[in-house]
């Protein structure tokens, strides 16, 4: 939605291999909030609304719960945290066995066992 470059190309490589794209229901909450908190809210949450209903939206169970304050509990004992909503979508990404598409791979690195690509 921000338009990267990078980001812009190898999402359309991903659709042109009919890749499976989803995101965790933390990441869509963290979409909308962004959108209703931008300058041009209408524009933004619908393109929110649009990109969101384009994809599969992995929901946060009973397991990605468990493993998620796992992965904060054991950061924080290490004195290496990361915030609530990364350990959220790290928990969700591992139950489900999937690759985490990041930027942010200082705080998601820290994670033992979680696959990251970076774009």
């Amino acid at each position: 939605m921000r338009g990267n470059p990078e980001a812009v190309e190898r999402s359309e490589e991903y659709d042109s291999i009919r890749a499976e794209i989803s995101t965790t229901s933390m990441n869509a909450f963290e979409i909308y909030l962004g959108a209703f908190r931008s300058r041009e809210a209408l524009k933004n949450v619908k393109q929110a609304d649009d990109l969101l209903n384009s994809i599969r939206i992995l929901d946060f169970t009973l397991e990605s719960s468990r493993r998620s304050s796992e992965i904060l509990s054991g950061l924080l004992r290490r004195g290496t945290p990361i915030d609530l909503r990364d350990a959220i979508i790290a928990g969700t990404a591992l139950v489900g066995g999937y690759t985490l598409v990041t930027r942010n791979v200082e705080h998601f690195s820290r994670v033992t066992g979680l696959s990251i690509e970076t774009w």
